[in-house]
């Protein structure tokens, strides 16, 4: 049997005649098989699109960046502009799932995740309470 590229979760198969012979040797009936798919530690499929949560540091987030991240055929280069927000959600045009009897394809959206560090040297301490006094922000 021949999977569709693109198939989406729940869908029903039917394979004519390859099911159960039917009584008094009656013909057989039809299989119908439903695809559920394993979920993957990357990414979460949302019909065409495809889900992927990115970490990035807080530096990256307010001053922007170039990545590299993993796309479900290879990899992907993705700009982060400065003053991303946490939870913001960044697009690869086309690095989705395949269109199942279609052309195209679904989009790549990347879910921004800041990663706030626990700990911090003297240094990067002094560096960000003078960027709090900088921005006229009480941070105590």
């Amino acid at each position: 049997m021949k999977i569709p590229v693109g198939i989406p979760e729940g869908y029903q198969l039917r394979l004519e005649g390859q099911g159960d012979a039917a009584p008094d040797n009656g013909p057989p009936g039809d299989l119908y098989i439903m695809i559920h798919m394993l979920p993957n530690q990357y990414f979460k499929r949302e019909g065409d699109d495809i889900l992927y949560n990115l970490y990035i540091s807080i530096t990256q987030a307010a001053l922007g960046a170039e990545v590299t991240i993993p796309a479900i055929e290879g990899k992907a280069e993705l700009r982060i502009h400065p003053g991303t927000q946490p939870g913001q959600i960044l697009r690869v045009r086309g690095r989705g799932m395949p269109r199942m009897g279609g052309y195209g394809r679904g989009d790549l959206r990347v879910r921004v995740n800041v990663i706030v560090p626990n700990k911090l040297t003297q240094r990067q301490k002094a560096l960000l309470e003078e960027l709090a006094k900088e921005l006229d922000q009480n941070v105590r």
